[in-house]
This record gives structure tokens, C-alpha cells and sequence, in this order.
């Protein structure tokens, strides 16, 4: 397995290709979108690695992830109205808390590394999951799918990377594929249950955007 150096290199080089691609094709709107764009390769570049407890990427993304919330949470606040400035702090302050510490606990006790997150539909879903969140806190408004591309992306490079340390192994004289061979791009986990949340929130996440609505009537009207 790639260590976590090796996968944000290999995050910065896939984002500076994202970035030519987005300037050739003109889908990026700004330098400032762009940037973000940039950062969401990267971000899905340790993505998978999240389910490592107490690693690096879990600790980077749990954190951001927190305090992006209680910043989210302290603009939701002053906007309604709110002038308290104990509640303005308290309450973003908790927001950060409950994500970072309880829901990073919950997500240790219920992950394992290897599990689903290395796996397509865990890249699949990333992307979807990025979308979303982009369109429900109105960030990034017409550039939601790219941003969501940029973290699906990021993220298949990761596990391609793991696949190619896992091919061959170099630690002795034997050139034989590791155990972990075949354990990062595939399809489904060894818990069934586990699978099919995947593959249930992908269809209904994919299935409830409109991009896909007009895709579909698209498909229905050639036919």
C-alpha cells in the first residue's frame, strides 16, 4: 500500500492535470473555482484511507470536516438574525465537537481499513455525497459537478495507486502480488449489508439528481 506522502504527490499531479483538462475544455469557471477544484483531487486522494484509525487522512478530514460545519452552522446563525454572541460561539463550537470527537468515534467503531471505502462504489458514492453537500449549503452553485468529479478522481487515482504497490511485491525477493492485491478496485465488501447501503445510496442519490432526470428523458425521447 502507497504510503500518504505518495498519494497527495500523486493527488497533486492528477489535479494539475484536472486543471489543463478544465482550461481546455472551459468547464471551470473562475481561478478561484479552479482552485477548489484543485484541493477536491487531492482531498479524494486520501479519501479512501479515512477508515485508518487515528491516520493522518482521518484526522485531516475529520477536522476539516468539523470545523467546515460549525463555520457553516455560525454564518447559518448570524444570517437568521442571531446577535447572542455566546450563542454565535457555543453552538458552532458544539457542532465541532459532536462531528469531530463523537462522530469520528462512530466511524471508527463501525469501519475497517481495506473495507468498502476502497472500492468503486465508495468512489462513486464520494462524488454524489460531494454534490449534494455543495447544492444543500449553496456553494459552488453550476460547478457542484465538477467539484464532486474532481473528489471521484482524486479518489480513483488512489486506489489504482494501491493496486500498482499491491501488484508487485518488492519487500524481499519475491515478485508474487501482495495479499492486498485486488482489495482496492472492486465491487463489494465482505458484510452484505454494508454493500447494499452503498449501492441503495448511490441509486438513490443518483437517481434524485436532476442532471440524471434529463439525461433519462433525454435517452427516453431517442428511443
Amino acid at each position: 500500500m502507497a504510503n500518504f506522502k505518495t498519494h497527495i504527490s500523486l493527488g497533486v499531479f492528477i489535479g494539475f492535470g484536472f486543471i489543463i483538462a478544465g482550461l481546455i475544455y472551459s468547464f471551470i469557471a473562475s481561478p478561484e473555482t479552479g482552485a477548489w477544484i484543485f484541493l477536491a483531487v487531492i482531498v479524494g486522494s486520501f479519501l479512501p484511507d479515512l477508515d485508518l484509525d487515528d491516520g493522518i487522512p482521518f484526522q485531516i478530514l475529520f477536522g476539516l470536516f468539523g470545523a467546515g460545519i460549525a463555520g457553516l452552522t455560525f454564518f447559518s446563525l448570524y444570517q437568521s438574525g442571531e446577535k447572542d454572541l455566546k450563542t454565535l460561539i457555543l453552538i458552532p463550537v458544539l457542532v465541532f465537537t459532536v462531528v469531530r470527537f463523537i462522530g469520528g468515534y462512530v466511524f471508527k467503531k463501525f469501519t475497517h481499513h481495506r473495507g468498502m471505502f476502497h472500492s468503486i462504489p465508495a468512489l462513486i458514492l464520494s462524488g454524489l455525497l460531494t454534490v449534494w453537500l455543495l447544492r444543500f449549503f449553496s456553494i459552488f452553485n453550476g460547478q457542484e459537478l465538477f467539484i464532486g468529479l474532481a473528489i471521484a478522481v482524486g479518489y480513483l487515482g488512489h486506489l489504482i495507486l494501491d493496486e500498482i504497490y499491491s501488484s508487485v511485491n518488492l519487500s524481499g525477493y519475491s515478485f508474487l502480488p501482495k495479499k492486498s492485491f485486488g482489495s482496492a478496485l472492486k465491487f463489494y465488501s465482505s458484510s452484505g449489508i454494508t454493500t447494499l447501503l452503498f449501492y441503495f445510496s448511490i441509486f438513490l442519490l443518483a437517481s434524485n439528481l436532476p442532471e440524471t432526470k434529463t439525461f433519462l428523458n433525454y435517452i427516453y425521447k431517442i428511443i
